[in-house]
């Protein structure tokens, strides 16, 4: 072998390791995320922040110091594993039994809360006169994080499988549990694009109706209502898409085409709503989560439009 032949083998092997090193990280750093991903909640941010008022933007960032919303998207995830925010652990999710009908929130909450119970509270404390920078900097990155956990079928899931946790599956040919499979499984093996592609793809995808349709049943003035109802929307879609799967089931590309509408429709609601959301919490003149009024979606191009995170 001739020394240009050996150095061009060497440099496709290191390639070749380089994907392989870079594919491991990306499924490490997937293990330890939450509902949707990381790509997921990046959606769900941008197509909030497009739905965004300029009012609402602007003092959004001045919250987040500088930082995108789809930048902080994850930040929840993380910081739960950290002695100082362990307790939010219980807020990514709540469960609820297979038969119910509704949410009730004194019934379905537990004490130490549930993540209906998270975006109400930490809308509360993003609003109150009190509240020092960081505590309203973590307040909104919470609430960013939060309404995209609640559209994630199985963090309504059921109590004794933890959000279908402990159902073990095969998902195209390795062991994965269900939770993990619809956390980021259906949208990593359905979408080959990358996240800002599909953002705004689905963001463009969205009418004046949808909205108003996603929006129907909001109440500014009953959030924990207006949250329960979202919630109880993802425990529906579990039990008629997620538990049908046994355990020990092999699901593949046939389960992903099945249920990939399922995950997009509700990656933008959450990003609809939550872009709502912050419109009432944010901007005094905007129709927020008022039902008859969709939000104003944001101009198209420039940094406004893309969250001044790339």
């Amino acid at each position: 072998m001739s020394t240009k032949q050996r150095t061009n083998a060497v440099i496709l092997q290191f390639a070749m390791l380089t994907r392989i090193i870079a594919t491991l990280t990306a499924l490490m750093t997937l293990a330890c995320l939450g509902a949707w991903g990381r790509d997921g909640h990046s959606i769900i941010a941008e197509i909030a922040w497009r739905d965004m008022t300029p009012t609402a933007q602007a003092r959004a960032k001045r919250i987040l110091a500088g930082q995108s919303m789809p930048e902080v998207s994850a930040w929840a995830d993380g910081v739960r594993r950290t002695e100082a925010y362990r307790w939010t652990a219980p807020l990514h999710y709540v469960n609820l039994p297979a038969g119910r009908t509704e949410y009730n929130h004194d019934r379905d909450c537990p004490d130490v809360g549930c993540v209906v119970s998270a975006v109400h509270d930490f809308s509360k404390l993003l609003l109150h006169p009190d509240a020092d920078e960081k505590t309203r900097e973590d307040a909104m990155k919470f609430i960013i994080h939060f309404v995209g956990d609640l559209h994630q079928p199985l963090h309504a899931g059921r109590p004794e499988d933890r959000g279908a946790n402990d159902i073990q599956t095969v998902f195209m040919g390795r062991e994965r549990n269900l939770h993990s499979v619809w956390d980021s499984g259906i949208l990593g093996v359905g979408e080959s694009d990358p996240w800002p592609v599909l953002a705004e793809r689905w963001w463009e995808e969205i009418t004046d109706r949808d909205r108003t349709a996603w929006l129907a049943d909001a109440n500014p003035d009953d959030l924990i209502g207006t949250v329960g109802r979202w919630t109880f929307e993802s425990h529906r879609l579990a039990e008629r898409y997620a538990y049908p799967v046994q355990p020990g089931a092999e699901i593949g590309r046939a389960y992903v085409e099945q249920t990939l509408p399922v995950v997009r429709l509700r990656i933008q609601q959450a990003g609809v709503r939550l872009g709502a959301l912050l419109n009432e919490l944010l901007d005094p003149d905007a129709d927020g989560l008022s039902p008859h009024l969709a939000p104003i979606p944001a101009p198209r191009g420039g940094d406004a439009a893309r969250g001044d995170e790339r």
